[in-house]
């Protein structure tokens, strides 16, 4: 009895670490899950699969054809930051507007906040 009694406590010490693991690969996995157009090639709003992708978006606003982006330097140099692609929906027209380069992104004026908020997100997704 004693023996069985042991082997039964293995057993549920193995099952214990393995449900574990298996929690922790499906945090993991949950945290790669890409819903955007640009990542799934699907609309989240009626689930088209047919995307229209614009690598530059236009700004015809002074009569030239500039790419459109989040704010211009002033100046004789005037560089262009935060510039746009779109991705949108062919049914539906939903658009996502994103930044080419994020990572060249700094505050600029009244033009440009950054936000430093907690983007990791939620540790528990039952919480």
């Amino acid at each position: 009895m004693d023996e069985e009694l042991g082997q039964l406590r293995a057993e549920l010490a193995a099952l214990r670490e393995e449900v574990v693991n298996m929690a922790r690969e499906l945090r993991t996995a949950r945290s790669h899950i890409d819903l955007t157009m640009r990542g799934q090639l699907r609309c989240r709003s009626c689930n088209c699969r047919r995307i229209a992708h614009a690598p530059r978006v236009l700004d015809r606003s002074k009569g030239f054809d500039h790419a459109l982006t989040l704010y211009r330097t002033h100046g004789w140099s005037g560089e262009n930051h935060g510039e746009l692609e779109a991705y949108v929906c062919t049914r539906c027209g939903l658009v996502e507007w994103w930044v080419i380069d994020p990572g060249t992104l700094e505050a600029h004026e009244n033009d440009l906040r950054i936000l430093d908020g907690d983007v990791s997100g939620p540790k528990d997704p039952y919480r």
